[in-house]
């Protein structure tokens, strides 16, 4: 049985949503519990998760309280759902202890007035506004946010410029600023290597593959993915890239993103060159070819790490790229003893750039692969729910995070999905990533094996189960445990994305 009810015009965060949701969802009788806006995307996850929507009048506007189970206990979940809205226990007989919590830009600057960074995150119809007013303020912004209009990103930019400031998104949500690291990061050395980075995840891959490497990061500026778009001109990659060549602390620069207009690559690239110093390019997808050195231009993340770090400890970037060779040869040692798999590769992704690089792997060995961001139009899926043939899928997308949290914080949508891959007889790899770090999910491996054993019990041997952790030992959720916790549920765990994506390939090639 189930229940359903909208309460019209009424916006709580998706982190208080999500913690509703898990406390109603934990009471006996209760077989799920859902707390979400009404959008598009989340009426459609609804459906997808079994319930009745016949009737349902509902907004992007407006929340959506639905819980499934015995239906003695479903009209007094729904009431204790409403209670927890209005009262969290988890807040409940908090002590302040007189702490003052400024609740406005003034007050905040009011407590630090010598701060030069402000972090928005609020809901993304209200955020390029605030973003403007901290700008005005002689702020510098780092842009949480996402479903800020493309419109507004390019006036906030065009402002920002023009006082000199960065704005770092929207939907940036990694920065890292002399070493420490801000939003969802992942605990790495300080070292010599700085990057600007129109891309989150790109970020981060970088930032964990160059310490696993044993070299550490001094800065690293995010632009969010639309910088590099012909519309905003990649106008805060140009300043960032400007204010890194100018830092001799920075011995090496890295520029990482989705692909860019090639208006925009060419600018970047001819700005880069005329810095002399050493620098690696490594647009995923972009047109550039060929090193001219001190600069490299590289096709993946790791490449792009791997010629970083060389260049840091002044090694052969030659011998990095060979080293890289034989890991691929390894892969298909590997492929070997896993045993070939027949018929579609399934991606479920919580990392843009991440999703966009497997793409990019993927299609190179196995031919066309659909997403809701595909490499070609044509390769749109026409329902980000509905896989076909080879699909590749971006959780992380604006269409999934209107009220509702970032995958890389909630696993419960992508965990829900690996039992509806199973069901399609002709799925024979599920590739998936798993970031971690500050402000990520506190053990994701955990939620996501729930999902990964009822698709085994579906898909018995037929599903091999591969995937890459974005992450190290020193983050708060321990990159060795999250590996060991999959590796138990039967997940083949690579030590990069790229390498991932090309052994779900080759699993299915073989």
């Amino acid at each position: 049985m189930q229940r359903l009810e909208v309460i019209a015009r009424t916006y709580y965060d998706s982190v208080t949503l999500m913690r509703v949701a898990k406390e109603i969802t934990a009471r006996e009788g209760v077989k799920s519990a859902s707390l979400s806006m009404g959008t598009e995307a989340n009426l459609r996850i609804l459906a997808a998760g079994g319930f009745d929507l016949t009737g349902l009048e509902a907004g992007p506007n407006d929340l959506i309280l639905a819980v499934a189970g015995e239906e003695s206990v479903l009209e007094e979940a729904l009431s204790t759902a409403k209670a927890y809205l209005a009262n969290p226990p988890w807040r409940q007989n908090q002590d302040d202890g007189g702490t003052y919590r400024p609740r406005s830009l003034d007050g905040a600057v009011t407590v630090l007035p010598e701060a030069n960074l402000a972090i928005v995150s609020v809901a993304g119809r209200y955020a390029g506004d605030v973003a403007l007013e901290c700008l005005g303020r002689d702020l510098n912004v780092m842009l949480y946010s996402d479903n800020v209009s493309l419109e507004k990103e390019v006036e906030i930019k065009k402002a920002a410029r023009e006082k000199g400031l960065l704005v770092m998104g929207p939907d940036c949500g990694t920065i890292i600023v002399r070493g420490v690291a801000m939003g969802m990061a992942n605990a790495c050395p300080t070292g010599p290597v700085s990057l600007v980075a129109a891309a989150g995840t790109g970020l981060q891959e970088v930032h964990v593959q160059l310490a696993k490497r044993g070299v550490g990061t001094l800065h690293g500026i995010g632009t969010g993915g639309r910088d590099v778009k012909a519309e905003v001109g990649g106008l805060m990659v140009e300043m960032g890239v400007q204010t890194l060549l100018a830092d001799d602390e920075v011995k090496v620069l890295v520029v990482v993103g989705k692909p860019p207009a090639p208006e925009v690559e060419q600018k970047i690239l001819a700005q880069v060159r005329a810095g002399g110093k050493p620098a690696v390019l490594g647009f995923i997808g972009g047109e550039a070819r060929g090193d001219q050195p001190p600069v490299y231009i590289c096709r993946e993340l790791e490449e792009t790490a791997a010629v970083a770090a060389a260049l840091a400890k002044g090694e052969d970037v030659a011998a990095a790229r060979r080293s890289l060779a034989e890991a691929d040869e390894a892969l298909k040692v590997l492929a070997g003893k896993i045993g070939p798999r027949k018929g579609w590769l399934r991606g479920l992704y919580s990392g843009g750039t991440l999703c966009y690089e497997a793409q990019l792997i993927a299609q190179d060995l196995l031919g066309p692969i659909h997403s809701n961001t595909p490499l070609k139009k044509e390769l749109r899926l026409e329902d980000s729910l509905a896989s076909v043939e080879h699909s590749i899928v971006d959780f992380g997308e604006d269409e999934f995070t209107q009220g509702r949290l970032h995958p890389m914080i909630d696993v419960s949508l992508r965990a829900a999905r690996f039992e509806e891959e199973a069901k399609d007889p002709e799925v024979g790899v599920i590739l998936f990533d798993v970031v971690i770090g500050y402000g990520c999910n506190p053990d994701p491996a955990t939620g996501l094996v729930e999902g990964i054993l009822k698709a085994r019990a579906l898909g018995k041997d037929r599903i091999a189960f591969v995937a890459s952790i974005c992450g190290t030992e020193a983050d708060p959720q321990d990159g060795a445990r999250q590996r060991r916790i999959l590796e138990e549920a039967g997940v083949t765990v690579c030590h990069s994305n790229a390498q991932a994506a090309r052994l779900a390939a080759y699993l299915l090639k073989g």
